[in-house]
C-alpha cells in the first residue's frame, strides 16, 4: 500500500500544505472537528515525536510554537496540542494505523481540563524532550503552554478525538475515517489565507538563517498567499 505521507495527493483539499519544514508538513487533515485544525507531520517514517533527535525537537517545537501564535492571531484564543505515541518496539499498539509521527493542532480548549488530566492520570512534562520511547503516551500540551503526558490510558482509538468530540456534543462523530468535516478544513484554509499564512517551502539553509532571524524579529516570516 502507497505510503500517504510519502506520497501526499495535493489535489485533494484535506491534503492541503500550509508549510513545509526541513523535517515537518504543517497541513489540513481530513476529520476536523473545528474550524482551525491543523496537523504536524514528520517526513520519516516514526512511530512517535519521541524518535526525534535534539535538532529535530528544536524544529518541531519552533513549528508548535509559531502555530500556536498563529491560530492565536485568527482565532483569538490559544489551541491544544496533542500526539499520541508509541514505543519502538511495539508498533502494534500504536494509536494510529499511520507510521507517521503526527501532532494534531487544535483550535478548542477543554471545558473541562482538571477532570480529564485527573481521569487519564495526566501529569506535568517541562518539555518534548521528556516524551517517553519506551512506552505508549498521550502528550498533550493546553492553552496555557503547560506540557502534560500520559502512560496509562485506556487502548480507546482516537482517545483525544473523542474527549474533544464530546466538548463539542458530537457524539460519536469522532473517528476521521468516517466524518471528513470538510466545511471545517475549507473555512481554515480561507482563513489562512486570508491571514497570508500558507507558506512556500523553506530549504534546509534558508531554515537555518530563518530560525536565526527569527529570534531577533518575533514577527518575521517566510510565507506567501498560495
Amino acid at each position: 500500500m502507497s505510503c500517504i505521507f510519502c506520497n501526499i495527493d495535493t489535489s485533494k483539499i484535506e491534503n492541503t500544505i500550509i508549510e513545509e519544514s526541513k523535517n515537518f508538513y504543517v497541513m489540513t487533515s481530513l476529520g476536523s472537528l473545528v474550524d482551525g485544525y491543523l496537523i504536524i507531520v514528520s517526513k520519516k517514517h516514526l512511530n512517535s515525536m519521541s524518535e526525534l533527535s535534539a535538532e529535530e525537537i528544536n524544529e518541531y517545537q519552533s513549528l508548535i510554537d509559531k502555530y500556536r501564535k498563529k491560530l492565536k492571531k485568527i482565532y483569538n484564543k490559544y489551541p491544544i496540542v496533542f500526539e499520541h505515541g508509541c514505543p519502538i518496539l511495539n508498533s502494534n499498539m500504536n494509536a494510529s494505523s499511520i507510521v507517521h509521527a503526527h501532532s494534531h493542532i487544535v483550535n478548542h480548549n477543554f471545558i473541562d481540563e482538571n477532570s480529564i488530566i485527573k481521569k487519564y492520570k495526566f501529569k506535568r512534562i517541562n518539555s518534548l524532550l521528556d516524551l517517553t520511547k519506551n512506552e505508549n503516551y498521550i502528550m498533550y500540551l493546553n492553552d496555557k503552554n503547560k506540557y502534560y503526558i500520559s502512560n496509562n490510558f485506556p487502548s480507546v482509538s482516537q482517545l483525544m478525538r473523542k474527549l474533544i468530540a464530546d466538548d463539542l456534543g458530537y457524539n460519536e462523530k469522532y473517528d476521521w475515517r468516517k466524518e471528513r468535516f470538510i466545511d471545517n478544513i475549507d473555512l481554515t484554509i480561507k482563513k489562512f489565507k486570508n491571514n497570508s499564512i500558507i507558506c512556500s517551502k523553506i530549504n534546509d539553509i534558508s531554515f537555518e538563517i530563518f530560525n536565526i532571524v527569527k529570534k531577533d524579529y518575533d514577527s518575521f516570516d517566510l510565507c506567501l498567499i498560495k
